[in-house]
């Protein structure tokens, strides 16, 4: 069973967003390798299909580069997963914006 936000958690979130997308691996590794991802479209294959294991950070920059990919084609069904939940520090409290 999957712990919440782990490696396999985020692996299957990712699958089920790809899966239901209109894009090949090959698109989406284009994108992610454009904002910074750092492996190969191998390498990439292999974690998808769960025969590899990735850093946090290129797990998260590979998700980020299927969401976008998913937003820029107007996509409104699932999306991938990041590694961690994002949340506003207590101390930040709410800005103007004004």
């Amino acid at each position: 069973m999957a712990v919440p936000g782990d490696e396999d958690e985020q692996r299957q979130g990712f699958r089920l967003a790809f899966e239901a997308a209109p894009l090949t691996l090959e698109q989406i590794w284009i994108r992610y390798f454009g904002i910074g991802g750092k492996v190969g479209l191998t390498e990439v294959q292999a974690y998808v299909y769960g025969a590899l294991s990735l850093p946090p950070i290129e797990r998260d920059i590979l998700a980020h580069a299927l969401n976008e990919s998913l937003n820029a084609l107007g996509v409104n069904g699932r999306h991938a997963t990041y590694s961690q939940a994002i949340h506003p520090r207590a101390d930040e409290g709410e800005r103007d914006l004004y």
